[in-house]
């Protein structure tokens, strides 16, 4: 089941930022950002000082969106271990992070993660989505 922790309208192309911390644990955060050209999705371990930004995933390109003057309603969820997070945009996973397999999830498995780090990215299948919303 997933927990259902900040909801927001957004006009994509309009710059715009806002997170979550986990339900579970405090030092795991995700963050959303449309910086006017592109969407991203961020996962946070604050417990690494140096680097608080573990991974990111590309949600979209402002240029590639049609409608994009329609709000759309942006959901951040957590699964209920606090392990998991989940970026719906109007009710329908486009990223999420699994913060116990170390892997992101979206729909083009860009940018690829850094050679140093321990994440790995996967397509969002139509396989997941129904586990996840357990539809």
């Amino acid at each position: 089941m997933l927990h259902l922790v900040l909801e927001d309208k957004h006009l994509i192309g309009q710059k715009k930022h806002f997170g979550a911390h986990s339900t579970v644990y405090d030092h795991l955060v995700v963050m959303f950002e449309d910086d006017g050209e592109t969407g991203y999705f961020y996962a946070m371990d604050l417990n690494n000082q140096q680097q608080p930004i573990v991974d990111s995933l590309y949600v979209y390109g402002v240029d590639s969106i049609e409608g994009k003057h329609e709000a759309r309603q942006f959901q951040i969820c957590w699964s209920e271990d606090g392990k998991q997070a989940f970026l719906l945009v109007n009710g329908y996973p486009h990223a999420s992070f699994d913060y116990t397999r170390l892997v992101g999830y979206n729909h083009s498995k860009f940018p690829m993660p850094e050679i140093t780090s321990m994440w790995s990215h996967e397509e969002i299948t139509d396989k997941l989505v129904a586990e996840w919303l357990k539809v």
